[in-house]
């Protein structure tokens, strides 16, 4: 810190007087401006939207209210609309204010009639109708979800002495919807329909929505079309789907029986998706009195008596009337039976549905080897066609045909899988090889650096050990020269005068009582 500071004290005073005076003016021109910045910028009131999204023609109106109750404002004009912003301690009372004025008005439903006045013509109620209709649309539509403005323009008929000269009620609503939001087909449906169902004589083919580009969201055309192409693509995804899961079926077949690469099948499947309905009545006739009987008639007639007896001779006795003859009677018995049966007609009615996707017709291409015989053709004809469910009747048909198949392919591929079965394990042994060389020259450097540290600490140690031997060495020295007298007691330090002085107190000691001396000394090693 101190090395910065004096360099900045080198710099300044190497700077000229202009050059420092020009520096500091510039400071305190920074200072002042953020001082005053900051000034402004604290005295400001905080701004908030009092209303936001409004028409130009509300937005004047209220503007002109607030400039008559003297209360700040800022208009901000967007996409959207204008927006009106006051003081954040104002936006509560004014907003009070100007709803009890009516303000700001939107979008008025059949609320407008509340205002109604003597006089109004009928022109004038119709009009009034329509705004009262397309505000209640507008605020009903705006509840949805993703939806943020909404514009409805509606076209009532006019009544007319003649039908056919009656022109249908119509609708068009523009959207504005919310950023990043997208209105689903069941909500553009849903709008479609409550407006119809809210308008009398409208119908919802005479519907128009669209959004704030210009896009129609409810075409009729572009669904038929989306309609059609996702059933095509459906009966395109089915087929192939048929195709590829029979395909596979017979190549595995094929693939267990004679190994991999010895054959290949190709199918071609044509579905019918055609869907149709089928009556059939039938009538079955009924065979010895087998059935329900639905009316009877008998009939009996007998009759029992005499009578003449009937023929005769050939003559005039016999075949003159009123001619009397010999009369010869006989007895006679007469029974007549009859029998008349009715029966309820067997009959049997079918209502058959065809599903669509059914087979209509089935092709099967299978190419083998040449080394196959004949009659080993004719057993993988009969074993596909049985697989795959052949009906000569309906066109179906299975063709097996021999033909040197090319190696070239498959050794090519088999060289290209082995090159980069190759490729793949120099990666990875280089791969191997990086981290290995990694965890050795991390290895190396904490060995390294262990062996750096350990070599200093035993430099250190034996310095230390140097030191602590290079002042023994010059203790011992300085004591023995001390001892012998060589060296000044005024040169002597305070601990080297005390250890003299005890020393020849313990000389003086000896000198004078070496009887007690020598006690001490033998009770000391008898303790230790």
């Amino acid at each position: 810190m101190a090395d910065w500071k004096e360099q900045y004290l080198q710099l300044w005073k190497k700077l000229t007087k202009r050059q420092r005076y020009t520096i500091i003016g510039v400071a305190i021109l920074l200072m002042a401006g953020i001082l005053g910045w900051s000034y402004w910028y604290g005295s400001k009131p905080d701004m908030v939207p009092l209303f936001t999204n409004m028409e130009t023609k509300d937005a004047g109106e209220v503007a002109a209210k607030l400039k008559e109750s003297k209360i700040q404002y800022e208009v901000q004009e967007s996409k959207q609309g204008t927006t009106i912003l006051v003081p954040s301690k104002n936006v509560h009372n004014a907003r009070l204010e100007l709803a009890t004025q009516g303000l700001p008005r939107g979008q008025k439903g059949f609320e407008i009639f509340d205002d109604s006045k003597l006089g109004v013509t009928e022109f004038q109620n119709k009009i009034n109708y329509l705004q009262a209709l397309q505000g209640e649309l507008t605020r009903t539509i705006e509840q949805i979800d993703g939806v943020e403005k909404v514009r409805v323009h509606i076209v009532l008929p006019e009544d007319s002495l003649y039908k056919k000269n009656e022109k249908p009620a119509t609708a068009s609503i523009m959207l504005r919807l919310k950023p990043e939001k997208q209105l689903s087909k069941k909500e553009i449906k849903g709008i479609v329909n409550l407006t119809a169902h809210s308008i009398q004589g409208l119908t919802p083919e005479n519907i128009t929505i669209v959004d704030e580009t210009g896009k129609i969201l409810n075409d009729p055309d572009e669904d038929e079309d989306k309609g059609l192409g996702n059933k095509t693509m459906t009966q395109l995804d089915m087929t192939h789907k048929v195709q590829d899961r029979m395909q596979k079926n017979v190549q595995t077949l094929l693939d267990q029986a004679l190994g991999a690469g010895r054959a290949f099948v190709r199918v071609n499947v044509e579905l019918d998706f055609d869907q149709r309905q089928t009556d059939k009545q039938t009538f079955t006739p009924v065979v010895d009195d087998s059935g329900i009987i639905r009316s009877q008639q008998d009939t009996n007639e007998t009759y029992s008596g005499t009578s003449t007896n009937p023929g005769g001779p050939a003559g005039v006795q016999s075949n003159i009337p009123g001619y009397v003859a010999q009369t010869n009677n006989a007895n006679a018995n007469y029974e007549k039976k009859e029998s008349t049966k009715n029966y309820e007609i067997n009959e049997e009615k079918q209502k058959v549905v065809a599903s669509p996707g059914s087979i209509r017709r089935l092709n099967i291409a299978v190419l083998v080897n040449d080394d196959l015989s004949r009659a080993q053709q004719d057993s993988i004809l009969r074993s596909v066609s049985s697989a795959a469910g052949i009906v000569p009747d309906r066109g179906d048909t299975v063709s097996v045909e021999s033909l040197p198949f090319s190696t070239e392919a498959a050794d090519r591929k088999a060289a290209e899988e082995q090159a980069a079965k190759d490729r793949a394990d120099r990666i990875f042994y280089m791969q191997l090889a990086a981290i290995l060389l990694v965890l050795a020259l991390a290895a190396g450097g904490v060995w390294m650096y262990r062996r750096k540290k350990q070599l200093a600490q035993e430099a250190v140690e034996e310095a230390q050990r140097q030191e602590e031997m290079e002042k023994q060495r010059f203790e011992s020295e300085r004591a023995a020269a001390v001892e012998a007298g060589e060296i000044d007691k005024e040169e002597l330090t305070p601990e080297e005068q005390q250890q003299l002085t005890e020393r020849q107190a313990v000389e003086d000691l000896i000198k004078t009582k070496p009887a007690e001396v020598a006690m001490l000394i033998k009770t000391w090693l008898s303790e230790d």
